[in-house]
């Protein structure tokens, strides 16, 4: 498992950042009125006024699960914009579904669940490895980065959740091939497999034929936002990221960069601190790695280095981008153009 800090943090939230979700073009929502708040990493939640029989939606498999990674308001947005993934496959010992897909067209990120079919696959659950290939030739995505973590509450005898992070994009990756992620078991009585002259060992026993696609391009909407020297971050209603493909690097091993300040500006001019509302002085971030940060059934998770220009932030929630002109990590400022 990656690296996981587990925090306790506190706060309330800002009523300015209450708004509905906007529309997305070529993706079917429905008209309706849908209240929430940034509530990022908080104890008190937002109301979602929304009556009975006014839409319709897709319900996530594993809705209980789902809601710990994007707490319960993110996951009304996401059933009701149909942003769900719900793939499933199944080799009679373990089934797969892909809860969730969210590509903002720097990382994909999700969820994905697998549950043991049978007794004896039950122990094999937690001995798992995802890897990310190319799906054309299977070839292993060397110094791509990538990241996994699991909250502990999302475990049981016979099934367990995921959160993933993929960048999409990069110095390391060709976007014109797809990505698969595959899922075995190192055990050293695998059979050893090799990608990009590296070996690796892998027992593919209960894994056989389990592994799902990766979308590639933007499915949700997003708001690029900009420094003075041109340096890019992208924004969505779940969290931000950047790829800055002039300092992006492939991972050869983990790094470390520290987050001293995160502010959000509102489209008034007002400055939202979150640092001061987590009650934090610092977020350390990982490159190959995952920080998550979780209290009250909501949790933040980071990965990358700012340091070299690529990192992903899961917020935990939605909050409303129309209402966001900017952002400020470590004192530079990201504004909308």
């Amino acid at each position: 498992m990656n690296e996981q800090d587990y925090m306790k943090i506190t706060g309330g939230i800002d009523e300015r950042f209450v708004a509905e979700y906007a529309d997305y073009p070529g993706r079917r929502v429905v008209s309706s009125r849908r209240r929430i708040g940034i509530a990022i990493a908080i104890a008190a939640a937002v109301a979602l006024m929304i009556p009975a029989g006014v839409f319709a939606f897709t319900q996530l498999t594993h809705r209980d699960k789902v809601s710990i990674y994007y707490s319960e308001e993110g996951v009304r947005l996401l059933e009701e914009n149909h942003l769900t993934d719900g793939y499933t496959v199944e080799n009679g010992k373990i089934r797969l579904t892909v809860d969730v897909q969210i590509c903002d067209g720097n990382y994909v990120e999700g969820i994905y669940t697998l549950t043991a079919l049978t007794e004896d696959a039950k122990e094999h659950l937690h001995t798992v490895s995802g890897y990310r290939v190319y799906a054309d030739d299977y070839e292993y995505m060397w110094g791509a980065g990538g990241s996994g973590s699991s909250d502990g509450s999302t475990w049981t005898e016979d099934e367990i959740s995921w959160s993933f992070r993929y960048p999409v994009r990069g110095k390391a990756i060709d976007e014109s091939r797809p990505m698969r992620v595959i899922f075995f078991e190192d055990f050293k009585t695998g059979e050893p497999f090799h990608y990009d002259g590296h070996t690796f060992t892998g027992d593919f026993t209960y894994y056989e034929g389990i592994y799902f696609d990766l979308i590639t391009e933007p499915n949700i909407p997003t708001k690029t936002l900009r420094s003075e020297d041109g340096t890019e971050i992208v924004l969505s209603h779940f969290g931000m990221s950047m790829i800055d493909e002039n300092k992006d690097e492939p991972v050869e091993e983990i790094t470390f960069s520290t987050i001293n300040s995160l502010v959000i500006i509102a489209s008034d001019g007002e400055r939202y601190d979150l640092m001061s509302e987590l009650g934090l002085s610092a977020i350390s971030m990982s490159a190959g790695g995952v920080s998550i940060i979780s209290s009250n059934g909501y949790t933040i998770e980071l990965s990358g280095d700012i340091n070299r220009g690529k990192f992903s932030i899961r917020f935990g929630t939605a909050f409303d981008l129309d209402n966001v002109s900017g952002v400020e990590i470590n004192g530079v400022k990201y504004m909308e153009k």
